[in-house]
């Protein structure tokens, strides 16, 4: 024993002086990785690894507030070190995940907000490490992790759909799944006259989460997951053939060879098809909609000219593919939103129409 903790003692010495180069590597590789596992979230094996990242969470939540309570009957018990790095691992490797998994999923204007909110639990859970040791702290962190998931596992893996009743279907498993685990917390954790306090202070947080989650979808700052855009482009005709979709367009400078299309659109017609590709899990179906919508050079404003709709089904890796037309195009500022049902933005093509007495040459290709 005594050989074991001369051992340790260097050891831990070594930990507490790298501590935070060792985080910020252990950080780097654990993005690089969910990058690779993060693909699509119908994925198999990238959801079994979420639900063992919250697995050990919650296990880990448990037993350090039980050790936690036995420090406070026994004087001179170690604090665990170990098992506060490994909670902060199974939180950062959540975070980053779903960050990844929400970033490809609606635009990063549009979601920023909800991005930045990941974003910056993934950077701070660096940085809080001695708060990991308080309940609440903890039950918030999980809570928002878990609510963040199930909007991805439940339309996916349960319904099939997306939707306000599919994301209020989420919302009350989120609460379900919390319950039980707060229900554990009372029973093993909470000591003394003051139990049923401590049980209504972490559930006013978690409610207040809730809230907060709801009030995001309905003024649509949560991304449409599980939905990604994989292509958009504004293009003069479109023929559907064996091979797929013939389309000819404008083509864009070399130097954004992002884009699928120019975002000036020279025609001395006034038709253009607005091309999409939007990528959902295997057997899910729903509505999407391409909204049309031309800026006032006067107010500054957006009006809807169109709002069209088109079901799309999953499973195919580069997304459903799906056109709609606009005949009533003039000169100016336009852009073609897709969206889902009740208005969360997918993704969107922002584009100038310069009227020309005749088009310029066109390429083709075939999506």
């Amino acid at each position: 024993m005594r050989q074991l903790q001369e051992y340790i003692g260097p050891l831990m010495g070594l930990w507490r002086q790298y501590e935070r180069y060792i985080s910020a590597g252990g950080l780097i590789v654990g993005f690089c990785f969910d990058l690779i596992v993060a693909d699509r979230p119908d994925s198999v094996f990238n959801n079994l690894l979420l639900l063992f990242y919250l697995l050990i969470a919650g296990s880990l939540i448990i037993i350090l507030n039980l050790r936690s309570a036995l420090r406070e009957r026994q004087e001179g018990t170690a604090e665990p070190l170990f098992l506060l790095f490994v909670l902060q691992i199974c939180f950062g490797a959540l975070a980053s995940n779903l960050l990844i998994l929400y970033g490809r999923s609606g635009t990063l204007v549009g979601s920023a907000l909800f991005i930045g909110l990941l974003a910056a639990m993934l950077i701070g859970n660096e940085f809080l490490k001695n708060r990991y040791a308080q309940l609440r702290f903890n039950i918030a962190v999980y809570y928002l992790l878990l609510f963040s998931y199930l909007l991805i596992a439940i339309p996916t893996f349960v319904f099939h759909s997306v939707g306000t009743g599919v994301f209020l279907a989420s919302g009350i498993a989120s609460l379900v799944f919390i319950a039980v685990f707060l229900g554990l917390l009372y029973y093993f954790i909470f000591r003394g006259r003051d139990r049923q306090q401590q049980l209504f202070e972490v559930s006013s947080i978690v409610f207040g989460i809730f809230l907060i989650f709801n009030g995001f979808y309905f003024l649509n700052i949560i991304p449409p997951v599980p939905l990604a855009l994989k292509d958009i482009g504004i293009y003069h005709s479109i023929i559907k053939t064996a091979g797929g979709y013939t389309v000819a367009y404008n083509s864009p400078p070399i130097w954004k060879f992002w884009r699928s299309t120019d975002t000036t659109y020279v025609s001395s017609e006034r038709n253009a098809y607005c091309f999409s590709a939007v990528f959902a899990p295997t057997d899910l179906r729903a509505p999407i909609f391409h909204r049309w919508e031309k800026k006032d050079p006067t107010s500054g404003e957006w009006t809807t000219t169109s709002r069209i709709s088109f079901d799309i089904s999953g499973g195919r890796a580069q997304g459903y593919r799906g056109y709609s037309l606009n005949s009533r195009l003039s000169a100016g500022r336009w852009r073609c939103s897709v969206e889902t049902e009740s208005g969360a933005l997918i993704g969107r093509f922002s584009f100038t129409v310069v009227s020309a007495s005749t088009t310029p040459m066109l390429s083709t290709k075939t999506l």
